[in-house]
Parts: C-alpha cells; structure tokens; sequence
C-alpha cells in the first residue's frame, strides 16, 4: 500500500489535484490506477486528503507537504480547529520526486471527525529545531467530497451482483 500511496500522492502533489467534481475547496478524482481521493491544497501547495483503495477496501488520511521526515518514523502533531483540538500520530511514508514529503494518519477515525466537523484546520508541525510549522487548510466541500468519493468507493469495492465465494 505505501507503493500505491506513494505514487498517487507524487502525481497528485506535482501537478496538484486533476479536475474532477468539485465541492468548495475540494475535488474528488480517480488516478490511472484507480485509487479514488477527495482532497484540497492550500496556499503554500501542501495537500490534505482522503484516498481510498476500492482494490482492499481501505482508506487513509494523507498530508503532504515540504516539512522533512525520516520515512518509517512517527511523529505528533497538533491538529487544530474550530471543532477541536488533538495531538495526532503520523507515519512518515518518505519523500516525493518533487521534494515533498508524505505523512499517514494514523488514527483514521480522529482526523475523519475532525475534517467534518470543522469549517478549517490547521497542524502545528515540530522542526528539529525549537520551532513550529503550520499547515492550514479550508474544509468547505470537504464532507461532501468524502461521500461522494466514499461512495464510488464502496460501489466499486463491491459491484453489485457478485457472485465471488466468501466466508461469513
């Protein structure tokens, strides 16, 4: 999966997200391997984004911005908005062909609730230094790109009149 997240993130970071539906500040796409995303950019060209893998019915919340990591390492940040605040753990899943860097969430249902609660956010990011990074980014549209892109998902993770095995 940090192949597939790798390469989506790379193209969608480079060229920034391909039109697709657009609601407020966010758009829903599909990339050439048909991992769907919704996600927005901010001012500075860091990315905040839902991708979901209809292939293993997955999703993870991603940012990508120019802040470094070391790929394997976690790290905390502060998650602020006007719904809430809370330190979250990231992954650090390495650097992009165009010097970004990817970070995981890695409590998916944290960040999901604060993203459709809150109207904007923001992550306050340690340097190495004694120093913050701040990343913020607009949340109009982003509930209803989550459930659009949700859906397909979901409809694509399970095509109706399956007839694969399965054990229950």
């Amino acid at each position: 999966m940090k192949v597939i997240a790798a390469v989506l993130l790379a193209s969608v970071l480079s060229c920034g997200p391909a039109l697709g539906a657009e609601f407020g500040k966010w758009v829903t796409e599909s990339t050439t391997d048909n991992v769907l995303y919704a996600a927005t950019t901010n001012d500075s060209g860091a990315l905040l984004g839902e991708f979901c893998f209809p292939g293993n019915g997955t999703c993870v919340w991603l940012i990508g911005m120019e802040t470094r990591c070391n790929s394997g390492d976690s790290y905390t940040v502060l998650a602020n908005s006007d719904a809430g605040s809370a330190p979250l753990k990231v992954l650090c899943d390495g650097q992009l062909e165009n010097g970004s860097y990817r970070y995981v969430f890695a409590d998916f249902e944290e960040i999901d609730g604060m993203v459709k609660r809150a109207t904007r956010i923001g992550f306050a990011v340690p340097l190495q230094t004694d120093e913050f990074r701040v990343f913020r980014f607009p949340l109009q549209g982003a509930k209803a790109a989550i459930a659009i892109m949700r859906s397909r998902a979901e409809r694509k993770s399970n095509p109706q009149g399956g007839t694969k095995e399965e054990i229950l």
